[in-house]
């Protein structure tokens, strides 16, 4: 009898030291998703007291909107572009970095890592000063080989996202391919060179296969955290010019806090929830699960 109750204690203790995560996760994940779904049925407006249920009224709206048509084409364009830069980067660099004898390997890493280690309000301005139009370190860079000043913001401004999106957030696709590139045993490449394999042999056969399962991780992960980026393009652009860098957080945020529409916010943030899970399901599906299906 004691011994069976031996068990249930140990088989409790468990459960009862994640209860204050699973608390905080209830509270501050879980719970706000169901609200915001919840709320998404109501026209509710910021300042004003109660709410009136309108069904389907808040999405009928959004999908008759052009602007939020044309943020749903900005973010497919900025997440596009950002998530394929970051990988392949992440990738490229991290295989640089694992080269032997690579001199200044430690400092090059540092100067790689150095812009994930600030935050992104810290990142977005500094960027917003190099790019001024009249007083940018970018402007003046090009002014020296005879070219004339670019307001880099108004006319390249989805691009300029972009390129500083993927320059702070490259690091974290690095560092999750060199950590599994230093896991893949040497002698592998050490066979396959004693075989004639070329370098890039070696990567196309021995690399990439092993980095499989990392590589869908991180695009998991960098796409959902770009989908749902925000504070850059706040910064930088605040949506402009003319919805040229309105994502569907940009536009979710103009019409829950600037407009007062919290019911249409809410909307918003459930249809990006509901795309986060879709895309994860669609890399889970079409890029793990099905060699582990194939497996068994």
């Amino acid at each position: 009898m004691q011994t069976i109750l031996k068990k249930q204690k140990i088989s409790i203790v468990p459960i009862v030291l994640l209860l204050p995560a699973l608390t905080l996760l209830a509270v501050f994940s879980i719970y706000p998703v169901f609200n915001a779904f919840f709320l998404s049925f109501y026209n509710k407006q910021m300042l004003a007291p109660g709410k009136t249920f309108i069904g389907l009224g808040n999405y009928i709206h959004l999908f008759q909107d052009a602007a939020f048509m044309n943020s749903l084409k900005v973010t497919v364009l900025y997440v596009g572009g950002s998530v394929l830069l970051q990988f392949l980067m992440g990738l490229i660099i991290a295989s640089l970095l694992c080269v032997k004898d690579l001199k200044g390997r430690a400092i090059f890493r540092t100067l790689i890592i150095l812009p994930y280690t600030l935050s992104e309000l810290v990142v977005s301005l500094i960027w917003l000063r190099m790019l001024d139009p009249q007083s940018g370190v970018i402007n003046y860079i090009i002014s020296l080989f005879g070219a004339q000043p670019v307001n880099w913001l108004f006319h390249w401004a989805l691009p300029v996202v972009i390129l500083v999106n993927v320059w702070w957030g490259t690091t974290f696709s690095l560092l999750m391919f060199e950590s599994a590139m230093q896991g893949i045993p040497q002698s592998l490449y050490e066979a396959a060179e004693v075989d004639g394999a070329s370098v890039f042999q070696r990567f196309i056969y021995i690399t990439l296969p092993a980095l499989k399962y990392i590589s869908l991780l991180v695009l998991i992960m960098i796409t959902l955290y770009t989908i749902n980026s925000f504070g850059i393009i706040f910064v930088l652009t605040a949506g402009g010019p003319v919805g040229a860098t309105n994502v569907i957080g940009m536009y979710m945020w103009n019409n829950a806090f600037q407009s007062s529409d919290l019911g249409l916010g809410a909307t918003i943030s459930t249809i990006i929830f509901i795309v986060n899970i879709v895309i994860t399901l669609i890399y889970i599906r079409g890029f793990g699960m099905s060699t582990m299906e194939r497996r068994d």
